[in-house]
């Protein structure tokens, strides 16, 4: 069966590496430019849509998804309301992958977190005084990021309150240094600190989850407003279950 083709909306930086990666890995992958609708039509129609464009054309890239009836992975950030609405509404006829942070690094890092805060929650309610520690979330772009804090950095805090009650003592961001990115959640007790800090060096690590997404959303039947990190966890459950199956196919005498 060959692979779906990947419909690059976008020629920035991070659809740029999405294209290059898609066309080393030897998929087939079309660049789209926002600006040239005109172009749009002289491609090949892809299977799935990729949009790494920027807030003012998402609208765009779901009218574009719409017209040719496939899924959408949605890797812009900073998305208001209106976006999101938008993006609702898209998903209402088909998958719809909501991806502002597209890295597994990232993922690992919010299920570390999450891990965190269970532990130290229990620790507290099992009378351990002082188990829950104080945290911040630190994040750094480059100076061309448009809007602070992040959506990254805003999701980190989102989740510690979730999972412990307790809010961020502060979210700050910095706005200098090279291009990518790093975010660091650090807790901190009177006597200790651990941090969980996540540094992205290449546009690549980004690039490789927006095919995987892609791939993802391609082949799920399933229509609806999905998040990167859910399609993570699907991916490790249905791998999970293929590694039983085949455990129990070596054990079967």
């Amino acid at each position: 069966m060959p692979e779906t083709a990947i419909g690059v909306f976008g020629t920035g930086r991070l659809a740029r590496a999405v294209h290059r990666l898609a066309t080393e890995e030897g998929l087939t992958a079309h660049l789209l430019d926002p600006r040239r609708p005109e172009q749009w039509d002289t491609v090949p129609p892809p299977g799935v849509l990729v949009d790494c464009s920027a807030p003012e054309a998402v609208a765009h890239a779901a009218d574009l998804s719409a017209r040719l009836d496939v899924p959408l992975v949605e890797c812009v950030s900073g998305l208001d309301e209106h976006h999101l609405r938008v993006l609702e509404e898209r998903a209402a006829g088909t998958v719809v992958v909501l991806a502002p942070n597209l890295s597994l690094g990232n993922y690992l890092q919010t299920r570390a977190l999450r891990l965190v805060a269970d532990v130290v929650t229990t620790m507290d309610r099992a009378g351990i005084t002082g188990a829950v520690p104080e945290a911040a979330v630190l994040e750094r772009h480059p100076a061309a990021k448009r809007h602070r804090p992040s959506t990254t950095a805003s999701r980190l805090a989102r989740q510690w309150l979730r999972h412990t009650g307790r809010p961020a003592a502060d979210v700050a961001s910095l706005r200098c240094g090279p291009a990518v990115s790093d975010h660091e959640v650090r807790l901190t007790w009177p006597e200790q600190t651990l941090t969980l800090t996540h540094r992205v060096d290449s546009l690549d690590a980004a690039a490789a989850g927006a095919i995987g997404a892609a791939q993802w959303a391609a082949g799920h039947a399933r229509g609806g407003t999905y998040t990167i990190h859910q399609v993570f966890d699907d991916l490790l459950a249905t791998m999970a279950a293929r590694t039983a199956d085949d455990d129990d196919r070596e054990d079967t005498p």
